[in-house]
């Protein structure tokens, strides 16, 4: 049959009441304008007839994500989607657009846009699908400054830290959800911060509320309260005192009330609770805690949690059903020496340790049980060493990890960090399909299906995206030391086969590059790691070098599309980390020199420091076109151009233009 042909195309019967079902249906009807020459698109009609896609009304299920299953069946001229739950309908329209249309899960950020037709011809098929697991499969929006920066609309934020005044505007939001829903992904943490008491930033939930999916919230915002949305609150309604469940209890517990009412307006919420410090802190403020300290701390975040679980209950009448606490940094070394209490009904979510993407020593030493759920939060997207800029996890890495929670039976709830989306779909899509169905996974087929793309060059293509990740520059584990060491458990002896364990990543070259020229004409602190640093980057110059001319040169063979898409993906993202480790060698040098009292060899060097990254941000503007325009206004996280600033200074110049 045909979906369309000759200025005709095919009907949606819409038998399906369900609000969230209807806007999947206009994302549908959206898509067949993408993939066809013509102008129209299908109409909704109320009744069956011989040439129609029907969307079947739900059997009904209580709990959205106990039955997620679907069927798609093509036969005899007609096309039926059906499914018992809401969600399960959406991903049959989603796949359907997928598998049939060929609309990549991604494209509002992959930077391919759908194929055109004049006509599409499908035969009979049947498709009937369903997530291998029962449970969570989510994103989190963190560290997003590229999205608030890239179009206009986002709304105040009163919000003191130097990287979130303005909000993502919805129309961007809309895009994040969209393209969650077609990963089949059921929950997104919205933002970095958010306070719904602000309109602005309510509007990022209801963007999410408005599709059907589950809603959560950031780690250190329990009950959507964070340390500066209680300082909000305080001014809001004259309250005083510090954000402290230990020494100021009674004004936090207001506020925990105050958020849980406004957060229980929405349906479906994993209700995040915990205790953390300002800015992502622990909630001591002593660099090591004895063992007592920690006894005491750990009593007073078990019972913060007990306490704001009450509150929830009683502001949803008792319909709140799950709860979420993410035991990053600290929080896992309590887990693993048994001081933190948690109820049954917690959802007991560990972390990957950031700098590295690895899971520490606490990860196997906690115990489980039977009476327990468990979830994982994993970093393909990490502020501030990175990656941020360019994609370094790669597809082995997130594989390994991802399997090593199956094992454990930690696959209840899953929450990727992924910043600002666009940089990483290609790890994103792979994540989404391994949490779907793991058993089916193969990092090989998944690379496969992507290089299709490119046909008769899907072999180069192939080894070109394997070159970028299997050549990423690393330093030996004991390493990790340097880096974040007070608050993670790293596991210095872990061997896996194909997997690097510390990637000397984008924001790791820029926070050390920094501080480098910080101390440049003084003592450089941890000199054995920047020593290491730059052996290993400058071995691996050579081969981003040519692996950059490469790519580049194969792209202008390709048909337009598919050069754009090239260039702003592994060209860029291979660009990205040759000019930050151009920059990085270069510094070293210069101070080398300097310290050896070479001025023209420093003044030569910083030269060349700054005309790597001065060339890095005129060559990444092939990113910001159309659609795309203004990308980068709002990179504020790593801060090229502030590295260049900083940088010329220390030759006494500032940047001609930026």
């Amino acid at each position: 049959m045909f979906l369309f042909q000759e200025n005709r195309c095919i009907d949606i019967c819409l038998k399906n009441s369900n609000p969230y079902v209807r806007l999947a249906v206009e994302d549908l009807r959206k898509d067949f304008l993408s993939v066809s020459r013509l102008t129209d698109v299908p109409a909704i009609v109320e009744k069956e007839n011989d040439y129609c896609l029907i969307i079947e009304e739900n059997q009904g299920v209580e709990d959205p994500i106990q039955d997620e299953s679907f069927s798609i069946i093509c036969q005899g001229g007609k096309i039926r989607i059906s499914a018992n739950g809401y969600l399960g309908t959406m991903w049959g329209i989603y796949t359907f657009s997928e598998k049939i249309l060929g609309i990549s899960p991604c494209y509002l950020f992959n930077d391919l846009q759908p194929e055109k037709r004049t006509s599409l011809e499908i035969a009979d098929f049947r498709i009937q699908e369903k997530p291998q697991k029962v449970g969570f499969r989510g994103i989190f929006i963190n560290d997003e400054d590229l999205l608030t920066g890239w179009k206009e609309g986002g709304g105040i934020r009163r919000l003191d830290f130097p990287f979130y005044g303005i909000t993502v505007p919805e129309t961007v939001m809309d895009k994040v959800v969209e393209t969650a829903l077609r990963l089949r992904i059921n929950l997104v943490i919205p933002a970095s911060f958010l306070d719904i008491d602000n309109p602005a930033e309510k509007a990022l939930a209801d963007c999410v509320a408005r599709r059907g999916i589950f809603l959560s919230q950031h780690h250190i915002e329990p009950l959507g309260l964070s340390h500066f949305t209680f300082e909000n609150y305080c001014k809001k309604f004259k309250k005083e005192g510090e954000y402290s469940y230990m020494h100021n209890p009674e004004p936090l517990v207001e506020g925990w009330k105050y958020y849980a009412e406004k957060w229980a307006e929405y349906d479906n919420v994993v209700w995040q609770v915990g205790l953390r410090g300002k800015a992502d802190r622990p909630v001591w403020e002593e660099a090591s805690p004895s063992d007592d300290e920690l006894k005491s701390y750990a009593t007073y975040i078990s019972n913060a949690i007990k306490q704001q679980k009450e509150i929830v209950k009683k502001a949803t009448g008792g319909k709140a059903k799950y709860f979420s606490s993410t035991l990053w940094m600290e929080g896992s070394m309590l887990m693993e020496k048994g001081l933190l209490d948690l109820d049954n009904d917690t959802i007991i979510v560990f972390a990957d340790n950031g700098p590295n993407q690895m899971f520490g020593k606490d990860y196997d030493r906690v115990p489980r049980s039977k009476d327990l759920q468990y979830g994982i939060y994993y970093h393909v997207q990490y502020y501030d060493i990175g990656p941020h800029l360019a994609p370094q996890t790669g597809l082995n890495k997130l594989y390994y990890n991802i399997r090593r929670t199956k094992e454990k039976g930690d696959d209840f709830y899953y929450i990727l960090n992924t910043s600002n989306m666009r940089e990483f779909v290609f790890e994103i899509g792979a994540y989404a399909e391994m949490l779907w169905d793991f058993e089916a996974f193969s990092a090989d087929r998944y690379l496969d299906d992507y290089a299709k793309i490119y046909g008769a060059q899907a072999a180069q293509a192939k080894a070109f995206v394997k070159g970028y990740f299997d050549n990423m520059p690393a330093l030996p584990n004991e390493y990790l030391q340097y880096v974040h060491a007070n608050y993670f458990n790293y596991d210095y002896d872990e061997v896996s086969p194909g997997v690097k364990n510390f990637i000397l990543k984008d924001g790791l070259i820029f926070a050390r590059g920094a501080q480098l020229i910080y101390h440049f004409r003084g003592e450089l602190p941890l000199q054995e790691l920047f020593t290491n640093m730059y052996a290993e980057l400058k071995r691996v110059l050579p081969i981003y070098e040519k692996l950059a001319n490469d790519i580049r040169a194969w792209s202008e063979g390709l048909n337009d599309g598919l050069k754009g898409h090239v260039q702003c993906k592994w060209w860029l993202y291979t660009k990205t980390l040759l000019h930050a480790y151009r920059w990085f060698v270069a510094l070293c040098e210069a101070k080398k020199c300097y310290e050896d009292g070479d001025g023209d060899g420093m003044k030569a060097k910083l030269t060349k420091a700054c005309e790597s990254l001065e060339e890095y941000l005129s060559m990444r503007s092939c990113a910001e076109y159309g659609e795309f325009k203004n990308w980068y206004r709002g990179e504020l996280k790593m801060n090229v151009k502030q590295q260049l600033y900083n940088t010329k200074r220390l030759l006494g110049q500032t940047p001609n233009v930026f």
